[in-house]
């Protein structure tokens, strides 16, 4: 079983860009999405209860007699103070890190050729996640920043803490084995994905 890890800046495409592979790479592979997994685990009453001990209360609200992460309270928090920040990593990290490797043996179990794992903070969180191939999904800062207005309707302050809080995309760039440009429209990262495909995983 082939692994790969798939990474890149906010807002340069990447949930795009593995849609698009998905469709090609159909029936043959086992996903890993550490956003989803990231998702997950805050809902879970006992993390919540974590995140509120170390962030304080009004990290979380009560909606219908029941105990939620305040997700745009903790976003404010995490790219305001960088200590917040490291608090959040430091329970949701070695979460997601769990899950992804239990979801790589459940592939191996199941004889799935490939393994894709989509981790946006791959080398913010030191590239502790083994892997045969790593792809950076990049764009340029400027459409980053649009596709984050357009898309999340953040302001530039926001976007702006938030790009600063990950590593520069060239960094990324630099330590990749595929790199995917992603400035382009919907037609420009097909062909990227076609060829990726047939180059890396011929049908």
């Amino acid at each position: 079983m082939t692994s790969c890890v798939i990474t890149g800046g906010i807002g340069c495409g990447k949930s795009s860009f593995c849609e698009k592979l998905r469709t090609h790479l159909e029936g043959r592979t086992t996903w890993f999405s550490a956003d989803e997994n990231a998702h997950s685990a805050l809902d879970n009453p006992e993390t919540i209860k974590i995140v509120s001990r170390l962030l304080g209360g009004d990290c979380c609200e009560m909606i219908e007699g029941r105990l939620h992460i305040n997700r745009r309270r903790i976003r404010e928090m995490v790219f305001h103070d960088s200590d917040a920040r490291k608090k959040l990593e430091s329970i949701v990290h070695p979460l997601v890190l769990r899950g992804l490797e239990t979801q790589r043996i459940k592939a191996r179990v199941a004889e799935s050729e490939l393994f894709l794992a989509e981790v946006p903070l791959h080398y913010e969180i030191g590239g502790t996640v083994s892997a045969d191939l790593i792809i950076v999904v990049a764009a340029s800062p400027a459409v980053q920043k649009r596709r984050l207005m357009e898309r999340r309707g953040l302001d530039e302050s926001i976007i702006e803490q938030m790009l600063r809080a990950q590593w520069p995309i060239e960094a990324k760039v630099e330590r990749a084995d595929v790199v995917i440009w992603n400035d382009g429209d919907h037609a420009a990262l097909d062909a990227q994905v076609l060829t990726l495909a047939r180059q890396h995983w011929p049908a």
